[in-house]
């Protein structure tokens, strides 16, 4: 059957309400990332889609997709990710890459993925390449994991397929099914992974996806007060993959005696506003509201790529590495590393 022709009755099912099954959306989302596919009928996919929402199955299929689309990244080693799907509206720091940055400092070998800004003012990419870290070159990958335990892996670069739907996503100004997708398909073999989601359902997909997928130690954060991420203003559900399962657990920081964090104590800015807060969370000069919230997202991720045994450890590393200057280190030595990319 033709793509067009694959994608309509597709898109057809899902106006109906429908679900597509596992072989049937892996075709469908394979002939949306084509050059074939028009602007409108990649628009009515992802529209019917977003309100039908996605099933584990499509999602899953979908992630395949992406990663058989994928470049390369020749990376054997162990390497944790820490990523949100966006769209919590909240307009927060960029939390989880200075968690990321915190959590190679301390020890872990971090494969971060992420893009520009979408749904808030401030993308990964964004406040990394106001810090000086090389962003753009994927070739630049594997050297860096090697040398400083850090890299980041830029959407666009890694998923040009992906990057050709970048116009329409942008125009259409709602998640779609690639924002669920994305941070299940990093293209390096992670040993590890802590995605945060913004929506409870969006969280409940994604962690059975991942269980389809065969991942293993990851968490599927549904952060208080509605975050994509863990926050320390309450209880943080959490959804854990392991050996095909899914099991549930609630994180509570009050057990770790963390400072509590309004919203308004973790809301960003432009790119310069977040870049300078990451570098004072980094120097450990930041507000204990938003220096408790990296570290304690950071604790996650070091547990995750077993640098420590639970989470009290895990948090007291995170500290020491940020009051023995290793973190600031660690961006200074990721600054020389190459040119800042001048992509926009």
């Amino acid at each position: 059957m033709a793509s067009a022709a694959v994608l309509t009755r597709a898109t057809r099912e899902l106006v109906h309400g429908r679900a597509l099954s596992t072989e049937h959306a892996f075709d469908a989302v394979s002939a949306l990332l084509t050059e074939q596919a028009e602007p409108v009928e990649v628009t009515a996919f992802l529209t019917a889609m977003s309100a039908k929402r996605a099933t584990a199955a499509e999602l899953a299929a979908t992630v395949r997709v992406i990663l058989a689309a994928a470049r390369p990244v020749p990376w054997h080693g162990p390497a944790v990710d820490v990523v949100g799907t966006g769209g919590d509206g909240s307009d927060s720091v960029n939390v989880s890459t200075v968690a990321a940055l915190l959590a190679a400092a301390a020890g872990a070998t971090v494969a971060k993925a992420g893009n520009r800004a979408a749904t808030s003012r401030c993308g990964s990419a964004d406040v990394l390449e106001e810090l000086g870290v090389p962003v753009e070159s994927i070739d630049l990958v594997p050297e860096l994991l090697a040398e400083h335990r850090f890299a980041f892996l830029f959407s666009p670069a890694v998923h040009p397929v992906i990057g050709r739907l970048a116009p329409v996503r942008r125009r259409l100004g709602f998640r779609t099914l690639f924002n669920l997708a994305g941070p299940l398909a990093n293209p390096v073999g992670l040993t590890g992974r802590l995605i945060g989601a913004a929506d409870r359902g969006d969280q409940e997909v994604m962690a059975e996806a991942a269980a389809e997928l065969g991942y293993d130690r990851t968490w599927i954060a549904h952060g208080h007060g509605g975050l994509d991420e863990l926050t320390t203003s309450g209880p943080n559900r959490v959804l854990v993959v392991d050996g095909g399962t899914v099991t549930e657990t609630v994180l509570d920081p009050a057990e770790l005696e963390l400072c509590p964090a309004t919203a308004e104590d973790l809301r960003g800015g432009d790119t310069a506003v977040n870049a300078r807060a990451a570098r004072a969370v980094l120097a450990g000069a930041a507000p204990a509201p938003l220096l408790d919230t990296c570290l304690y997202n950071a604790a996650v991720v070091l547990h995750l790529a077993d640098q420590a045994p639970d989470l009290p450890k895990a948090l007291d590393l995170a500290r020491r590495t940020v009051a023995d200057g290793a973190a600031t280190a660690l961006l200074d030595a990721l600054a020389r590393t190459g040119p800042r990319s001048t992509g926009r």
